[in-house]
């Protein structure tokens, strides 16, 4: 496919010009020499739905009743900060695709952009852009993007936008990218706690993470060992590489985002729906909050004390939190064939509301004695999601949610502010229960905090927030965790072994000193690997399939990398 490289002319965004194809992502971006805006954006962005030219064109346009080549009709709240910055309100999940009477397929995800303006080139229009992800309730992958409009006093040009990368889709059929042009309307003011909104990004800004490109550690580490930490053996993979990033030293070292059309402007807000990443970096956060505050006796708790379990299925009854966190359960999928992930997962999987994926979760065969044997289940995840939240309940009231828990005492003290998730979908699409089995939408520089998080045994700043003991646990050592149960899985180096929605691997480095490493992992070859030295690697991916290289989701590429950095031969176990 051809990419154009036009500017992006000021008449074309008033008159609405349609476009054919992409265009160089940094043509939606604010060039080097740009000017502050004339005026402040602050209210709301109403864009009207629209077809959207895609490549490529998919046999059917619809998935589950709902057009995926149709942009969202949605509204958006912005204001500028600094004369620089245009923030959204919220960075939530704004949901269209899961309403009743829309067309559209997708709910949509909106980062921070820039404003600006091109003296002598935009006829006193300003300019504003900002990217954004498709998402879908339903899903766990965010279709990332970028969009671009004029404004000036009470008006707004139309919005022109393009969809350039995503993590790995599952029931939209493939990869795409998407273009278009839509109608917008503007409605200035009406932003409800402006001050407030503002001084939440200026601490945002404040607590990212120093970034370097990668590149700069080819020194360090050797060229060789660089080139191979996104874990890719051949071309086929490397195209799934979407970034990766090695926290060390407290800079974010990442890789530029290439995506098609080019570099993207806004590498450091991307939200990647990192799918089963979120197991860990919300639902095992959560638990181990919920362990600090109320003791490490949860894991023993019955989940059936938290959960109705109805008459019929009184074999839950003997199944514990932490079964349920090592995926042992005892379910399967179906008795003749219980390992097999995807039999009989749809019914679960497209179950809309928290009601609904309770019935459907319950209503596998049990297998195994609880607590012997790793069988991986998202049913089983999201169930022990929606029992943390009984717990919490339980202690603190009717009205306490998980959300709220994450939000006020582990992500904002970790400088995380904004922390989209799914939730379930509950009557005329409202949000119910946020998706602890995937549904994460995080940056690099959100999973890089969380993982140094544990990699500070729980402790930020003094806090003890997590539980310190089960923290201890699974951080990095020469034997597995005390509590992991084998997954009957292989690496060059020995057994894997899932530990409280942890992966853990094993690795021996060229000294001959062999460690356990924890790793959270999500579907498409998503990666976040903690390493001695308060080392954090990152990829992020979009393979659709299993990889024809078992060494692709293998911690052992970043491994390798961080033991140049931080020899794993010494002892931190103190520090």
């Amino acid at each position: 496919m051809k990419i154009a490289n036009d500017p992006i002319m000021w008449k074309e965004l008033i008159e609405g010009t349609e476009v054919s194809g992409l265009t160089k992502n940094y043509r939606f971006a604010a060039p080097d020499n740009a000017q502050g805006p004339s005026t402040e954006f602050e209210g709301t962005l109403k864009l009207e739905g629209t077809h959207m030219g895609m490549s490529p064109k998919f046999s059917t346009n619809k998935v589950h009743d709902k057009d995926i080549t149709f942009f969202p009709d949605v509204s958006l709240e912005f204001f500028t900060v600094d004369d620089k910055y245009l923030v959204p309100v919220t960075q939530d999940v704004v949901p269209n695709g899961a309403l009743e009477n829309t067309r559209s397929y997708w709910d949509i995800i909106v980062q921070p952009g820039r404003v600006w303006c091109n003296v002598d080139q935009d006829n006193s229009w300003n300019r504003a852009s900002f990217p954004f992800s498709l998402v879908n309730r339903l899903e766990g992958e965010t279709h990332i993007g970028i969009a671009m409009f004029l404004y000036k006093e009470d008006n707004v040009s139309h919005v022109r936008f393009q969809i350039v990368a995503q993590t790995g889709p599952f029931d939209v059929p493939s990869h795409f990218n998407a273009w278009g042009v839509t109608k917008a309307s503007y409605k200035p003011g009406g932003i409800d706690n402006l001050e407030h909104h503002k001084t939440v990004y200026r601490r945002h800004l404040e607590n990212r993470f120093p970034t370097a490109p990668l590149d700069e550690l080819k020194q360090k580490v050797g060229v060789k060992n660089l080139a191979a930490f996104n874990g890719a053996k051949n071309t086929a993979e490397e195209k799934h590489v979407l970034q990766t990033g090695l926290l060390y030293e407290g800079v974010l070292y990442r890789s530029p985002c290439h995506f098609a059309a080019g570099p993207f402007p806004y590498c450091d807000d991307i939200r990647y729906g990192v799918w089963s990443v979120t197991k860990t970096a919300m639902m095992n956060v959560a638990m181990l909050r919920l362990a600090e505050k109320y003791g490490r006796g949860l894991l023993d708790e019955k989940i059936a004390n938290y959960i109705k379990i109805p008459e019929s299925q009184k074999e839950w009854h003997d199944v514990t939190y932490l079964d349920m966190a090592n995926m042992a359960s005892g379910r399967g999928a179906t008795a003749d064939d219980p390992t097999c992930y995807l039999c009989d997962y749809h019914r679960w999987y497209l179950a809309p509301s928290k009601s609904e994926k309770i019935t459907e979760s319950l209503d596998y065969p049990r297998v195994w004695e609880p607590g012997t044997t790793y069988n991986y289940r998202d049913q089983d995840a999201f169930l022990l999601g929606v029992a943390l939240e009984a717990y919490l309940r339980s202690k603190e009231g009717e009205d306490a949610t998980l959300g709220q828990l994450l939000k006020k005492e582990v992500y904002e003290p970790i400088g995380i502010y904004y922390g989209p998730v799914n939730d379930t979908i509950e009557e005329n699409g409202s949000s119910g229960h946020p998706r602890m089995d995937f549904g994460y939408h995080a940056t690099l520089d959100d999973l890089a905090k969380i993982a140094l998080l544990y990699e500070k045994r729980g402790n930020w700043n003094g806090n003890q927030i997590l539980n310190r003991q089960l923290v201890d646990s699974i951080l990095p050592k020469q034997v597995p965790p005390a509590l992991a149960i084998p997954k009957g899985e292989k690496n060059a180096f020995g057994p894997k072994y899932y530990a409280m929605n942890w992966h853990i691997e094993p690795y021996r480095s060229p000294e001959g000193r062999e460690l356990y490493l924890p790793n959270m992992k999500g579907y498409g070859g998503n990666l976040v690997t903690l390493m001695p030295g308060h080392v954090v690697g990152l990829r992020m991916a979009n393979a659709l399939t299993s990889s024809d290289s078992d060494d692709f989701d293998s911690t052992v590429s970043q491994a390798r990398v961080a033991d140049q950095l931080v020899s794993f031969c010494r002892d931190d176990d103190k520090k």
